[in-house]
């Protein structure tokens, strides 16, 4: 019985790890031929960029000082950017509109120019995508939004198909469309926990 088991054993961590080896890229995933790496890649720049081209429109330059203009002393933005939860996140609820209230802005990185405040916005789930730092962001209608908010749609689910997303879903989202790996996980399970019974049962005294 043990031997059995044993054998069982190998044969199911086997077909798991050569599903392991797919899932990490080493062998084509089933599929591959239609829907490529490198098809999948393309897409997700793509998708990019077409966020890049709406988050960094440009904003009505105002040249000349404005004494009403108010002072932004450290800049529009800080350095750095977290990464958008690109499967989730709806823009339209991150939208700051923190220049309202001035008719006119400007900062100490851009002498001799004011912007006008209520044309302008900041978005911590777009921020990803800003190209120029220097200068502050167009606010965005509401239409704008949900087209980034469809393409971040279509960014994480490439990133799931290569693997890029990180943590258990991309995992998970491999073993949906792989079941039989899925499968032969359980089976390892279900004889590991066999195999520990067939040995306790063997070591009780009679």
């Amino acid at each position: 019985m043990k031997t059995i088991i044993r054998d069982l054993l190998w044969l199911a961590m086997a077909g798991t790890m050569a599903g392991a080896t797919a899932w990490a890229g080493e062998t084509p995933a089933p599929g591959s031929s239609t829907d490529s790496a490198a098809a999948v890649r393309a897409e997700m720049e793509q998708a990019m960029e077409q966020v890049r081209r709406i988050v960094n429109q440009p904003v009505t330059r105002l040249m000349g000082r404005n004494t009403r203009a108010a002072v932004f002393d450290d800049g529009w933005f800080h350095e750095g950017a977290g990464k958008p939860d690109f499967n989730n996140v709806d823009v339209r609820t991150t939208q700051q509109l923190i220049y309202d209230k001035y008719p006119y802005v400007t900062s100490k990185l851009n002498a001799g120019v004011v912007f006008m405040g209520p044309q302008l916005e900041f978005n911590p789930n777009t921020k990803y995508f800003y190209a120029d730092l220097s200068l502050p962001k167009k606010k965005l209608t509401e239409a704008e939004m949900l087209e980034i908010n469809r393409l971040y749609r279509i960014i994480g689910r490439c990133e799931q198909k290569l693997g890029l997303s990180g943590g258990t879903g991309s995992f998970f989202a491999f073993l949906h469309a792989n079941p039989y790996v899925g499968g032969a996980i359980i089976v390892v399970l279900v004889l590991l926990a066999l195999f520990k019974c067939v040995r306790r049962i063997g070591r009780s005294p009679s």
